[in-house]
């Protein structure tokens, strides 16, 4: 399994560093790429990209081959300040398929949250906030993430 995480402050690190132990591959993607890479160098990240078009190149394909791999959808998590969720989400949402899956960890506006699932759903991407709400189906892809997370 492979998953973006976008955000590697405090809690997206911490965040990465439960799933690698949970034999999770976690790519990273943080506006600062200097300290993305110290994250890497550290071990805190299976990889870093400089862009978000990378990052969705990496969990969607296989990193050797640049091939897709299978219908596995690509899942990407948000530990960004909740003032960039929609800066980020207009970038992100075009590099998506329809059964990717995004993970909301920023937001804590239930309102807005619920407009961004329901956005998101008629692009065919499930959006969860907090790791909660969301399709049935996209909670079961995600379950190892959200075990990992709460050993």
């Amino acid at each position: 399994m492979k998953v973006g995480m976008i955000g590697l402050g405090r809690r997206g690190e911490g965040m990465s560093r439960r799933m690698l132990k949970a034999d999770i591959e976690v790519w990273g993607y943080s506006k600062d790429y200097t300290k993305s890479s110290e994250q890497y160098d550290t071990g805190y990240v299976s990889g870093v990209t400089t862009s978000l078009k990378i990052l969705v190149d990496r969990v969607k394909n296989d990193t050797n081959k640049h091939v897709r791999v299978g219908k596995v959808p690509g899942i990407f998590q948000l530990a960004i300040p909740e003032e960039k969720v929609d800066e980020t989400l207009d970038e992100l949402l075009p590099l998506l398929e329809e059964g990717d899956i995004i993970i909301d960890y920023s937001s804590d506006n239930v309102d807005k949250c619920i407009e961004l699932e329901k956005y998101c759903s008629k692009l065919g991407v499930s959006y969860l906030f907090g790791g909660v709400y969301g399709a049935t189906y996209a909670v079961a892809t995600c379950q190892k993430i959200f075990e990992s997370l709460s050993a």
